[in-house]
Parts: structure tokens; C-alpha cells; sequence
């Protein structure tokens, strides 16, 4: 029986009527089911964070041999500039067939080969360095082993570096105690590679864990992954042969990783020009090393953007694009043409006059001395200066260079200014000068002296050396190598051509 409503009580709405339908009852109950069934369904559907893929750089073994600045000019290789410190890059190891180098500190497990190919910082697609089979390790017949004189690289490979006397190492001055200190710094630079394939000034990353004294402090990764890699290229090892195979691919994947994509080249900088000339002197050094072409494009787009990053109007670099120069990063930029000139990255002929018209800016002694950013005389800018005058075409011959480097040689060699001697070396081999055996001789016995002996820094070298202060240990150890190394890296060896070709 239905309720009986009182006749004081108001009749129900429209409203009430609609909600109390048991039709519309029905449709509620209906629209609820659907709803939780959704919300079920969404959450079965639903992924956990993604973790980001590890990519391998694909590489085959061929048949090649197994091979701080200040505004007043106080500083030298890598300081003072203004460098960003960008998250790390996720970088996988690579896969290689070739026996790595020990490196007891880093255990990098071994990741299948994938389709995929990474993105740089910019968003670009870095294709993997893939070495084809049936290609020579060097693009020049019998280089691989040293015996061909025509090829540039062969003093660095088998017989050619072992090459003793006459035109190998021992001719030009190596001995056994610089060749074995050169073996146990490129282990300690092997141990102290971050997993991501980078290297940092701060030794961050390296799972050192504090146990290295004097880190660095600079940020640019770029400008350090270049320079730890130099001296494994300069010893013959490449990202296709040599003990330390895997540790340089996993350096060159690390810069190609950085390369940003920009309108004006490929930007490899990350805060500072000293970056951008070191990753691409190491990049050009790999490239002429190995012929690989798949590191011909970013040859050629890191040299357009140092091109492009040149000051128009006094000629030189400094740490921005486009700011006037100072010597030491014009160095760094005229190097790094010179290397991938030798490689097959050819130069503007504006570029190169601009960086002559530079050294005359800040040129004294009518060639003979230079200065940072304007005329004078110190040590270490004289000598780079000088050595920027062989590569731009003065003559190992030339009256001014002469006189030059006479000055600087005069008196026992610095055991501290490891920037200084890193430069002069370079210009008395290059020039044949006549001190470089007696002044060679002390330079490299006190090298070998100062190494690490002792626990994690075994194999390293750290200096007073204010010129490379901000770059630390690291700095200190790869410039170190690269010296003893003079005798048969890329640019001396190209003895006859570095200095008599142009650009």
C-alpha cells in the first residue's frame, strides 16, 4: 500500500520526482559500474617509471696493429673560464672484442649491440662508431704496423714507435723510463674514466672516492674527455685497436653525446671555447688516426663552429664566441684546424689570416715573445706563441723563432711550469733546434721523476703550476703524457708537413 501523504505536505517537485524515477535510479547505478570499470582499467594499463635504455656503441675489431688563465695573463691551459656543469649523459659500455685496458676501479658489464641510435644534448641522432670490416685501422696501406714513412701516424703504431735510433721515439729523444711512465699515466687516466664514458677536472664520477689529491675545478666535460683522451690517441690506441680500445670509444661516444647542433656547427663548448678546441682536436685526431668516416661530419661541424666563433675582427678566441681573443684558447682552436686539416678537414683561408693578424696583435720583440691579450713576454704564451708561428708558416729556419726559443731555454727547465714546457717542447722538436736534445734530456728525466708512485695516484702527476691549476690532477697528467709523448703524436710527426704546408 502506498504511503498516504498528509494534505498539509507540499506536493514533491519536478526534481524530487526525477530523482526518485527508478529509471533514472537504474542509470546512476549503471553510470557508477562504468566508471569504476575505466579507473580499474587505466590503472592495468599504466607503466612504472621508465628507466632510460642503455645503447652500445657498436664496435668491430679490424685487422690493424694493436696499438687558468687571469684577465692579467697569469693563467694557462683551461682556467678562468665561465663553464656550465651539465647533468651527466647516460652512456652504455661498449661492446668490443679487443682486450681492454685494467681497469680495477670500473666494472662496465657487457651490453648487447642495439638498432637504436642515441640523441645528443640537442636532440640529434649521434650514429654509433661502427668499424667495417675489411678496412685497415689507418686509411694508408701498411700504417697499421709502422712501416710506411709516408704515412703521417706511423711513428705512433708497432715498429714505427719502437723505432730506434734514426726517426723513431729513441731518435728524437725518448728513452725506456718515458716510455713506461706514458704506459702506467694512460692506466691511471683508464681508471679514472667516469662510467659514462667522460672524464671530469673535479675527478666526480670516477669512483675515486677522495683517494687523488688536487681535483680541478672546472665544469666543461667536453673540454675534459678531450684532453684525457689525447694522450691515448697520441699512443696509438683508437676507438678500433690498441689495449685501451674500449676506454677511447667510450670517450669519443661521450663528446659526440655533447654535441650540440646549432645554426653555426656543432657546438661542443659547454661554457667555454676551450671545450669546443680540445673535444674537436680530439675528435680530428681519432678521425686522421683511423680514416673512419663516420666522424667526418662532426670533424667538420665543430671546426665550422670554431669558423664561426673566431672574433672578425682582432682574429683570435676566447672563452665566448665571438668575444676578442686571448693566446691560450686561440691555441686550443688553431691546433685543433691543424689536426683536422691534416685529416682532410681543410681550413678558410680567412681563418688562419685572422689568427696571423692576432699574433701580431700581441706579439713583442718583433716576433721573438707574446703575450696573453696584448704585447709582452712571458714564458708560456711566448712559447705558444711560437709554436702557433710554425703552424701559421714561419720556418724552423726563421730568424725570430730562433731567437725566440733561445730565450726561452736558457737555464734549467721549470719542473713546474708544465704548461710552458708542454708548448716548448712541441716548438724545439718542431724546429730542430739545437738545444732540444740537452734541454729534452732534463725536462723528460724530471717528468719521469715526478710521477706518482704511491697508491690511487700511481701514474699521475700534479704541479704548482698556476697556468693549469684549475684544471687539477687531471689537467696535470694528461699534459704530462702528451709531453713525453712528443717524440711520436700526431702533430710532431707530421714534422715536414705541419710546419711547410699551409693552410
Amino acid at each position: 500500500m502506498a504511503p498516504v501523504r498528509s494534505t498539509d505536505e507540499p506536493a514533491p517537485s519536478w526534481i524530487e520526482r526525477l530523482l526518485c524515477s527508478p529509471v533514472v535510479r537504474s542509470g546512476y547505478a549503471s553510470l557508477l559500474v562504468q566508471l569504476v570499470g575505466l579507473v580499474i582499467l587505466a590503472l592495468l594499463t599504466v607503466e612504472g617509471p621508465s628507466r632510460p635504455r642503455q645503447l652500445a656503441l657498436v664496435l668491430e675489431t679490424g685487422s690493424g696493429q694493436d696499438a687558468a688563465e687571469n684577465e692579467d695573463g697569469e693563467g694557462g691551459g683551461a682556467g678562468g673560464a665561465v663553464a656550465l656543469d651539465p647533468a651527466p649523459v647516460e652512456v652504455a659500455a661498449v661492446a668490443a672484442t679487443a682486450p681492454a685496458a685494467p681497469e680495477p676501479d670500473i666494472v662496465t658489464p657487457p651490453v648487447e649491440a642495439i638498432a637504436e641510435t642515441p640523441a645528443n644534448a640537442a636532440g640529434t641522432v649521434v650514429q654509433p662508431i661502427a668499424h667495417k670490416p675489411g678496412r685497415t685501422t689507418l686509411p694508408t696501406g701498411g700504417a697499421g704496423t709502422g712501416d710506411d714513412p709516408t704515412n703521417p701516424f706511423a711513428a705512433r703504431l708497432g715498429r714505427g714507435r719502437g723505432a730506434d735510433p734514426g726517426p723513431g721515439p729513441r731518435g728524437r729523444g725518448a728513452s725506456t723510463a718515458s716510455e713506461a711512465a706514458v704506459e702506467r699515466g694512460l692506466a691511471w687516466l683508464a681508471r679514472h674514466q667516469a662510467a659514462d664514458g667522460s672524464w671530469r677536472f673535479d675527478l666526480a664520477e670516477c669512483r675515486c672516492n677522495g683517494a687523488c689529491r688536487d681535483p680541478g675545478t672546472l665544469g666543461s666535460t667536453t673540454a675534459s674527455t678531450g684532453l684525457a683522451l689525447l694522450p691515448f690517441i697520441g699512443a696509438g690506441h683508437t676507438h678500433r685497436a690498441g689495449p685501451h680500445q674500449e676506454t677511447v670509444a667510450r670517450g669519443i661516444y661521450y663528446l659526440l653525446s655533447r654535441a650540440r647542433s646549432t645554426a653555426r656547427g656543432s657546438d661542443l663548448c659547454e661554457g667555454t671555447m676551450y671545450g669546443q678546441g680540445v673535444a674537436t682536436l680530439a675528435l680530428a685526431e681519432a678521425l686522421g688516426m683511423t680514416g673512419d668516416e663516420l666522424l667526418t661530419a662532426p670533424v667538420r661541424d665543430a671546426v665550422r663552429f670554431i669558423e664561426t666563433a673566431q672574433d672578425l675582427h682582432g682574429g683570435g678566441w676566447r672563452y665566448l664566441p665571438g668575444q676578442a681573443g686571448d693566446i691560450t684558447v686561440t691555441a686550443w682552436q688553431l691546433v685543433a684546424l691543424k689536426s683536422s686539416q691534416l685529416a682532410g678537414q681543410e681550413a678558410p683561408s680567412p681563418t688562419i689570416d685572422g689568427v696571423r693578424r692576432f699574433l701580431d696583435s700581441v706579439q713583442s720583440q718583433q716576433g721573438a715573445a707574446y703575450g696573453y691579450r696584448t704585447p709582452a713576454a712571458k714564458p708560456s704564451t711566448s712559447a705558444i706563441g711560437l709554436l702557433c708561428r710554425l703552424y701559421t708558416g714561419w720556418q724552423p729556419g726563421d730568424e725570430r723563432l730562433r731567437r725566440g726559443l733561445d730565450q726561452l731555454v736558457r737555464g734549467a727547465p721549470d719542473p713546474d711550469a708544465i704548461y710552458t714546457n708542454f708548448y716548448l717542447s712541441q716548438a724545439l722538436l718542431q724546429s730542430e733546434h739545437p738545444a732540444w736534445p740537452r734541454w729534452n734530456a732534463r725536462h723528460r728525466d724530471l717528468l719521469v721523476a715526478r710521477q706518482g708512485r704511491a697508491g690511487h695516484e700511481a701514474g699521475s702527476w700534479s704541479f704548482a703550476d698556476p697556468d693549469t691549476a684549475p684544471g687539477g690532477r687531471l689537467a696535470h697528467t694528461a699534459l704530462a703524457i702528451l709531453t713525453l709523448e712528443v717524440y711520436y703524436r700526431l702533430l710532431p710527426i707530421y714534422h715536414a708537413e705541419a710546419v711547410s704546408r699551409g693552410f
